[in-house]
């Protein structure tokens, strides 16, 4: 058993697939032999019935004749039997008669004798035991040999006759030609009894045809169902065992393979990669390769651990780095802001307003760095809510009014009614970059913001007379640090992040883009959002904004900064503002400032990294829990990392990066203050800082 399968292991597929048809083929051609060998044999019997009851058939009808004939010849010598002893003609017509009758009867002895010897002929022609040949021959002897018997009786009492004609004595043997009668009659029966049986022997012979053609039609189906279920179960053995089954081999080889684990072939594998046919090649291929896999898996392994490596040693570069930067633009700016208060010459502004420029640049390409790597890393989870999107467009519009007046453009904004569903931080960063950039590059003519309906979207857009984007650049806009009018890099014009940042903010909001601009004409932005229902605003917020801008006196300020300068400096930028500033190193220090305070605290203002292993948070919530009360909290850091950014927000706390804007800063607290009488509302993830 086991050498045919190794055999049947060697062929090809299509091998196996012929043997199979061969197999059909044989047990066809079996069949089909089998029948014919029954029709073959059916075909004999027939033939041997049909040489044997013609001529036996023949041969009783002429020995019939000559008993006819006889009797014609004995009524002749009957006739004359009285005159022949002295009758020359009378004794002419006996001798003749007498002729005539003796050679048929010699005649009917040559046909039983002939019809004998056919008889025992076909019986030793027979080869099949059972033929009906020789289950008749026996009675057929029998009966010739009956039919002898009376042909003699018969023609003795026809002898005695003759005696009595030729002794003279005629009238004596008239007595006998009854007795003449009687042995016709009995040879006539004999020879009626042979005609029966031949009739039987050919009805016999026909039945037998019948039912061996029966027999051999119902073999013959029977042969080929067989045939047919053994083909089957033959075919379906060979593709379930060699063909099925190895590729469920394959298949599980191929699922359960890991290019990061070493290669462990199965006993089934081994067997299979052993087979000589096309699946044996196939197993010993993919078994190559799951090993070239592996070896490159192993490669990748170490090469992903080497770039896991340097992307961690990157990343605390990154934040220490970005730290390092951060504090002393962070410092200078409030420096600056500060200083700003104390000088009165136009010439020492002037200056001091180059260096605020030169500052506010660089902190706005580490802010947009940030903003971009937040982005890709999934930190920013965006809130929606549904919301006036005028009021979104009225924000922009009065962030953007001085640089419109500057340039002598015409900003305009189209009044609309609609609420969308949207974050309204990310949304207005989204319009404000647009209106960003078409300040940028527009030099003369307006800027309009307004909205389209498109179905169930509103198409927030911004439109401008600037030069326009060729149709090659259309997506390389959205690119990172891609400026069309900019080859000098001014930075007045950009830093070519404020796109990519809309691209990304598009995608994590779920809203989609649009673009389009011709070249001298100006171009189209546009962010496509859901339609929300209209609901009760109310206008106090903004009122009270505005007062708040204007005021911040007599305001509590706990600021908790290790950093010496830039704590002196943001206290002395609070001091000007009219708050009245707690200044705190550290946490135990900023415990005792609040306990000697006489008045609570309304804000908490606390850099990120604190000394003694605590951060801005826990400082922020062991003030909370001393004084008992929730305090408004702002943590300014420099981090990079999403996971502490990540924290900072789902405690609730706002964020602000540095280096922060001083105007920033004041927005954020008047902003927080406004909502401190009001009940608190999720922060989620982090609130953009521009």
């Amino acid at each position: 058993m086991g050498s045919i399968r190794k055999l049947i292991n060697r062929l090809s597929v299509g091998q196996k697939v012929m043997t199979v048809i061969i197999v059909e083929v044989m047990s066809y051609t079996m069949v089909t032999t089998i029948a014919l060998m029954q029709i073959h044999a059916v075909g004999t019997e027939v033939k041997q019935m049909s040489d044997l009851y013609l001529p036996l058939f023949s041969s009783t009808e002429s020995i019939r004749q000559q008993i006819q004939e006889g009797r014609l010849n004995l009524r002749e010598i009957i006739f004359v039997g009285d005159r022949v002893v002295y009758d020359k003609d009378a004794e002419e017509t006996y001798i003749a008669a007498r002729v005539r009758y003796q050679d048929g009867n010699r005649d009917i002895t040559y046909q039983i004798s002939w019809a004998e010897n056919l008889i025992g002929q076909s019986v030793r022609q027979s080869t099949d035991g059972n033929s009906l040949i020789k289950q008749y021959s026996p009675r057929l002897l029998t009966q010739l040999s009956n039919i002898q018997q009376a042909s003699r009786i018969h023609n003795k009492r026809a002898e005695k006759i003759f005696r009595h004609v030729e002794d003279g004595s005629f009238l004596m043997g008239m007595e006998m030609v009854d007795e003449m009668s009687a042995s016709e009659a009995v040879l006539n029966r004999e020879l009626d009894n042979l005609v029966s049986y031949l009739q039987e022997l050919k009805k016999a012979s026909v039945d037998y045809a019948i039912n061996v053609e029966k027999m051999a039609s119902i073999f013959t189906i029977l042969a080929s169902i067989i045939t047919v279920c053994v083909v089957i179960a033959i075919f379906f053995y060979i593709v379930k065992r060699n063909i099925s089954k190895p590729l469920h081999i394959l298949t599980d080889a191929i699922n359960s393979f890991n290019a990061m684990t070493e290669v462990r072939e199965t006993e089934s594998e081994r067997d299979l990669m052993g087979r000589g046919d096309e699946l044996g090649m196939v197993s010993r291929s993919l078994n190559k390769l799951k090993h070239d896999l592996w070896a490159q898996g192993h490669d990748l392994r170490a090469a992903k651990e080497e770039a896991e490596r340097a992307n961690r040693a990157k990343s605390h570069f990154l934040a220490a780095a970005s730290h390092d930067l951060r504090q002393p633009l962070h410092t200078m700016q409030m420096y600056i802001a500060a200083l700003r208060h104390k000088l009165h010459d136009k010439d020492t502004l002037s200056i001091v307003a180059d260096i605020d420029a030169v500052s506010i640049s660089t902190g706005r390409l580490l802010n947009a760095l940030l903003d971009v790597s937040q982005l890709e890393a999934g930190a920013v989870k965006p809130q929606f809510v549904d919301f006036p999107v005028q009021e979104v467009m009225r924000r922009v519009a009065r962030a953007f009014k001085p640089l419109a007046y500057r340039k002598n453009l015409r900003l305009r904004v189209v009044p609309s009614s609609a609420f969308v569903r949207s974050d309204p931080v990310l949304l207005e960063r989204i319009i404000g970059n647009f209106a960003s950039n078409a300040m940028q590059y527009t030099d003369k003519g307006s800027v309009l913001l307004g909205c389209r309906l498109r179905g169930g979207q509103l198409a927030i857009e911004v439109w401008d007379t600037g030069p326009g984007i060729p149709s090659d650049q259309a997506t390389a806009i959205f690119e990172d640090f891609h400026q069309l009018h900019n080859k000098e890099r001014d930075r007045d014009k950009g830093l070519g992040l404020g796109l990519a940042i809309v691209r990304r903010l598009v995608t994590c909001l779920g809203h989609r883009l649009e673009h389009d601009s011709k070249v001298g004409q100006g171009s189209r932005f546009a962010v496509l959002v859901d339609i929300a229902e209209k609901t009760a605003v109310a206008n106090e917020e903004e009122e009270q904004f505005e007062q708040f801008l204007r005021d911040l006196r007599n305001i509590v300020v706990l600021l908790i900064e290790d950093d010496l300068p830039a704590l002196n400096a943001t206290q002395q930028l609070l001091n000007f503002w009219g708050c009245r500033v707690l200044p705190a190193r550290s946490l135990d220090e900023a415990l005792v400032k609040v306990s000697e305070s006489a008045a609570t605290p309304d804000i908490v203002v606390a850099d990120y990294r604190l000394p003694g292993g605590l951060n801005g948070t826990d400082a922020i919530t062991r003030v909370q829990l001393a004084l008992g009360v929730a305090i408004p909290a702002i943590i300014i850091t420099g981090e990079v990392q999403t996971e502490e950014i990540k924290e900072i927000s789902e405690l609730g706390y706002r964020v602000l990066f540095k280096p922060v804007r001083p105007a920033k800063l004041r927005a954020l607290m008047t902003h927080l203050l406004l909502q401190r009488a009001a009940p608190p509302q999720p922060e989620g993830d982090v609130r953009w800082s521009a």
